[in-house]
């Protein structure tokens, strides 16, 4: 885990990235660094920067907040948890446990309310021949963005197959196998009513916090997004706190 902290110590990005230029945002956003704990504590906003921009419907960038920390939670007992705000992130720290655990042919269990498989013209390219965790991690902080992260995992095996769940009826017809090789992976934008997008859907929380607590235990590891875009973050930490409170 040095690397990724090495890596994930607190940065900004340069506005040729590619979260940058989806709002042409000149500014620098910033990347939080992650940090390492053993709780389901610690859960903080980062109110001095801003980790993502968007053009609202007059073309004046917004700016939006994200975390303070991302996490990468180990518990006796349970697969480690990441987790960050903006999505992009999620591949470099799925990358990082597949390569270590010398693993392959692991399908991701999307859970979200967008597809995030875009086109992307940008290719990765991993030869599987050694350790390439820096080049994965400019990739996807350089190269991706929240929206089109999905296809280059596809590509270069970091998965090797996807499950798309959209709704809450996909949620509570999902099945998994115990000895199925798999991430769970969720956006907390899954919550939001899918009509109203500043209301939460209670009964989404509480059928995910089912599932989670059914497969949480046999998956390789999970990453939790808290997409600053779509879901003001301080919304996004109380159904943090209701997933994760065992």
């Amino acid at each position: 885990m040095e690397k990724i902290e090495k890596l994930y110590n607190g940065f900004y990005l340069n506005k040729e990235s590619a979260n940058s230029q989806i709002s042409g945002c000149k500014d620098h956003l910033r990347v939080a660094p992650i940090k390492k704990i053993n709780s389901y504590v610690d859960f903080k906003i980062d109110y001095e920067h801003f980790s993502f921009a968007e053009k609202d419907k007059t073309w004046e960038i917004e700016y939006f907040h994200g975390l303070k920390n991302f996490l990468w939670i180990e518990k006796t007992g349970v697969p480690p948890i990441f987790i960050f705000d903006n999505h992009n992130h999620a591949p470099v720290f799925r990358y990082n446990i597949i390569c270590n655990k010398k693993i392959k042919n692991v399908e991701l269990i999307h859970i979200d309310q967008h597809s995030d498989c875009w086109e992307n013209k940008n290719h990765l390219k991993l030869n599987w021949n050694e350790n390439e965790l820096e080049n994965v991690f400019h990739f996807y902080n350089e190269k991706c963005n929240v929206g089109n992260f999905i296809p280059s995992s596809i590509e270069s095996w970091i998965i090797s197959d996807q499950t798309q769940i959209r709704s809450i009826s996909a949620l509570k017809n999902l099945k998994i196998e115990k000895n199925q090789n798999f991430i769970l992976d969720i956006d907390l934008d899954f919550c939001l009513n899918w009509i109203d997008r500043n209301i939460i859907n209670e009964e989404s929380i509480k059928i995910l916090k089912k599932k989670f607590n059914e497969f949480r235990n046999f998956a390789l590891c999970i990453t939790i997004a808290t997409s600053p875009y779509f879901l003001n973050q301080e919304v996004a930490i109380n159904i943090l706190k209701k997933l994760l409170n065992e």
